[in-house]
């Protein structure tokens, strides 16, 4: 069993690697979208990723999105509460 197997079996284990996508989800859209979504925050949980922010356009807003779900195997829903501006 990996390292990473290890972690996931367990509820902690589970809750660090949730928290690290998210991590990983808030830095990927701040690089690839740069000043376009403010006050980014990103929690994750089993099924879901809960986006939350501002932004001046709802084309970046959707982006944001996208970028959040490209880091993902697909079985969490986004929940976009980025409000435009």
């Amino acid at each position: 069993m990996s390292m990473h197997d290890a972690r996931t079996n367990s509820l902690s284990g589970r809750n660090e690697d949730l928290g690290s996508l998210a991590e990983r989800i808030k830095c990927h859209i701040e690089n690839r979208l740069p000043g376009r979504i403010h006050y980014l925050k990103v929690f994750c949980f089993d099924d879901l990723i809960l986006l939350q922010g501002r932004s001046q356009t709802y084309h970046a807003r959707q982006l944001a999105q996208d970028e959040a779900l490209a880091l993902t195997d697909g079985t969490q829903r986004p929940l976009n509460q980025i409000l435009v501006y």
